[in-house]
């Protein structure tokens, strides 16, 4: 019987302002045709390599695909060491290192779906045993949409990883919710809920790009979110971090933030049946409402 093989995907919202389906592929195609590379963590970087539409027959209207990549980036220059002799290695040594600059060792592809109307960006965070974590993954997708050359002609592009919605529901719902913090950045309006528009447009009015917000409850008290706060605390999950103190059943201190709780799904395939990139994309047609519904409701 074949071995099935695991892939998990993640997602991140993208926004931007102003917007438009059609800017944001033309988002995407900039960042691509740059061809930066941009630090990740330690020694290891990454760059998006390419913009497809997923259906050519539907055109704009069409999510797009391709694939974000992750290597090692050598500093040929350091300090390099002889394993043999225990030693750092002498210039002659060195002038047998020829390594092409365009050659980047250690590298794993992961592939990404966005979806325009809703900038919504699904991508492949576990993949033929390599992994894009959460955090990396968003560390990358924001350098990469927010270079200088990319903010000077489009501005400030926010990116948020998707937190798990039950990991919230349960922090909000905590025996005794002690303090909340809310950090929003501006959502864009053509999603959200009419409370939500309202929220954007105060935002837009104040010239404000995003919003600190602290909840204390009276000392023995537990904070009970009504439905105004409730809405702040669904957009800043989607558009910012949502973070939360309080104490449990046991009164035992409990800590929660959406950061530390993004959404992760995962799937089985069998290779030999199925291909990797269908059962992604399969599946990110199959949550994407689902996830987007999440942030629209009341609580």
């Amino acid at each position: 019987m074949p071995r099935e093989k695991k892939l998990e995907l993640g997602a991140i919202n993208i926004t931007m302002h102003p917007h438009s389906p059609i800017k944001y592929v033309e988002l995407f195609k900039e960042v691509k045709n740059l061809r930066n590379i941009q630090h990740i963590h330690s020694d290891k970087y990454g760059m998006l390599t390419s913009v497809n539409y997923l259906d050519k027959k539907k055109g704009e209207t069409s999510p797009i695909t391709g694939d974000l990549y992750r290597f090692t980036n050598i500093k040929v220059d350091g300090q390099w060491f002889n394993i043999d002799t225990y030693d750092k290695a002498e210039e002659e040594e060195l002038g047998e290192v020829k390594i092409p600059k365009n050659l980047k060792p250690n590298s794993s592809r992961f592939s990404y779906l966005f979806f325009p109307e809703d900038h919504l960006l699904f991508y492949e965070c576990y993949y033929d045993g390599n992994k894009l974590g959460p955090t990396n993954a968003t560390k990358l997708v924001d350098r990469l949409f927010n270079q200088q050359e990319i903010n000077d002609k489009y501005g400030k592009i926010e990116v948020t990883h998707v937190p798990c919605v039950d990991a919230l529901s349960k922090a909000l719902g905590m025996k005794k919710l002690e303090k909340l913090d809310l950090h929003i950045t501006r959502p864009n309006p053509d999603d959200q809920s009419d409370a939500e528009r309202k929220f954007l447009k105060r935002m837009n009015k104040l010239k404000v790009a995003e919003q600190k917000q602290e909840y204390k409850a009276i000392p023995g008290e537990s904070i009970e979110l009504d439905e105004e706060l409730k809405t702040l605390t669904n957009i800043a999950a989607k558009n910012g971090e949502v973070s939360a103190k309080g104490k449990d059943e046991l009164s035992k201190p409990v800590f929660y933030s959406t950061s530390k709780h993004p959404w992760i799904d995962k799937l089985y395939y069998d290779p030999n049946v199925e291909s990797p990139f269908d059962m992604f994309v399969l599946k990110a047609m199959e949550v994407k409402d689902e996830i987007l519904s999440w942030f629209k409701r009341p609580g």
